[in-house]
């Protein structure tokens, strides 16, 4: 007879991690289910080793431009002359940060680990096929399913025949292509893309919409077309790949369809980052009664399936497939799974902030100018603020990029940052709009000088000129002086 469980946790990734040792944690009976290796997506081929691959090509182009810091500008030369050196780095730091996520530290938090390929048998059992040999049978009252996402790969004629690499590839690569095709230009696209260029790689990246980054300010996506253009990053924009081919030289083909006809491409690598698609096969969802989609598992604002004993957090569920958001909604099921109401809780998106890690990063939080208008017409007001104006990164010779808030009144829609750690800078934004802070009362805190944070009371400064060069302020502020002349 198989024993019963508080809570089962499918999938080993960023949310199930924290299910699992949360539930753990308060002293629930707990078993997480991964059927390969414990960290996910986010471990072991998105956020740490992009990352650390970003890292080094940074590092790459800094010592091209070392000459604006008093050194001699040198070409970079790969370790042992071999590519493989980079992506050796990023197979080491995942190996680092694998042992933060080993099974013996969920165990000790009072996780049961247990590896093996799980398929529900209906709501309340799942049967693991362990990875061992044989069968398990597991039941539980309640389940999260946290198998996260993997690249989708469009019907292309030919891309299959072809060969392509994923973000599931690439960072074992080991030898670096001389001529490469991105397929996507979205995160994935132009963080990779201009990696490969600072490695010395022809870079094209291919954008089936109008623009680059179109989740973004608009603003922001002609910005960052100038900036890797003068990187030598070539952009096909309202473009698709219609068709791909080898020839007898072992080289690859990319037909791309543009407004002017077709053009056919020669490259040595073809990478594809056009998106996601949940990892919901042989899981037996149908026998379980949970609904979903080529996109996404369904939920409800409490992150409930519709069998309303199991839940579903991060990529799986299709809402924002980023690795903070993940550990969010993980923490938004332990609260539902284990409290009652009136202390359940239904997942807060109000405020959601991201990052994109190109050079200079690009970091938003809240609406884009395009959306406060359409919503607020001229009750929106912009402020932007150069960091050519901000004294540090001037001194860091970063100075590229600009920070731009929306607001309605005193309260802050959302801000967008492109410049230097606009990742790390974004968050006193995202702290001011989850707790309804204004940029008034962001500016009356100290902000260290010199830092980028400055950029924040550059902002202020913007807002406070206005107020000053109001009809209202300058016939009072008139009316006032007059007093003391």
């Amino acid at each position: 007879m198989s024993e019963t469980y508080d809570l089962i946790v499918i999938g080993g990734g960023s949310a199930g991690l924290v299910a699992a040792g949360g539930a753990g944690l308060i002293g629930a009976k707990v078993a997480l289910v991964e059927k390969a290796k414990l960290g996910g997506d986010c471990l072991y081929t998105g956020c740490v080793p992009s990352k650390t691959l970003i890292r080094s090509a940074r590092m790459a182009a800094e010592m091209r431009n070392a000459g604006k810091y008093g050194f001699e500008s040198v070409e970079p030369e790969f370790k042992n002359g071999r590519f493989a050196s980079v992506t050796e780095r990023v197979s080491d730091v995942i190996g680092v940060i694998a042992e933060h996520d080993a099974p013996e530290v969920f165990e000790e938090m009072g996780a049961e680990v247990v590896f093996g390929s799980p398929e529900f048998l209906n709501n309340r059992e799942i049967e693991v096929a362990l990875r061992g040999g044989g069968k398990r049978t597991m039941k539980a009252k309640r389940f999260c399913i946290s198998t996260g996402s993997s690249p989708f790969v469009p019907s292309i004629e030919g891309l299959r025949e072809t060969g392509f690499v994923t973000n599931e590839e690439v960072f074992s690569i080991r030898d670096l292509p001389r001529r490469l095709v991105v397929i996507g230009g979205g995160a994935i696209g132009v963080e990779l893309g201009q990696s490969f260029r600072r490695f010395g790689s022809e870079v094209l990246i291919v954008e089936m919409l109008d623009r680059i980054l179109p989740q973004e300010d608009p603003e922001v996506s002609e910005y960052m077309t100038e900036r890797f253009s003068e990187e030598g990053i070539r952009i096909h924009t309202s473009s698709k790949a219609v068709r791909f081919e080898s020839n007898a030289n072992g080289e690859k083909l990319v037909t791309i369809e543009t407004g002017g006809g077709e053009e056919t491409i020669t490259c040595d690598e073809i990478l594809v980052a056009v998106g996601r698609s949940p990892n919901v096969d042989g899981l037996g969802l149908e026998k379980a009664g949970v609904k979903y989609t080529k996109k996404r598992i369904e939920t409800d604002a409490y992150l409930r399936t519709t069998a309303k004993n199991i839940y579903a957090a991060g990529d799986v569920n299709g809402r924002y497939q980023f690795t903070h958001m993940a550990d969010y909604e993980a923490q938004t099921v332990l609260n539902n799974a284990f409290l009652f109401w009136p202390l359940t809780k239904k997942a807060d998106y109000r405020v959601v902030p991201w990052t994109t890690f190109c050079e200079p990063e690009v970091a938003r939080v809240g609406m884009i100018e395009e959306e406060a208008r359409r919503q607020f017409g001229e009750k929106a007001k912009v402020f932007r603020a150069a960091f050519s104006h901000n004294d540090r990164a001037l001194a860091e010779g970063s100075d590229a990029g600009f920070a731009k808030l929306i607001v309605k009144g005193k309260k802050i829609l959302g801000v967008t940052i492109v410049g230097p750690h606009a990742g790390e800078l974004l968050h006193e934004f995202v702290v001011a709009m989850k707790h309804g802070l204004s940029l008034s009362q962001l500016n009356e805190a100290v902000h260290v000088y010199p830092t980028l944070a400055k950029i924040t009371q550059a902002l202020g400064t913007e807002s406070t000129i206005e107020s000053l060069k109001s009809p209202f302020a300058q016939k009072w502020f008139g009316r006032y002086l007059k007093l003391w002349r």
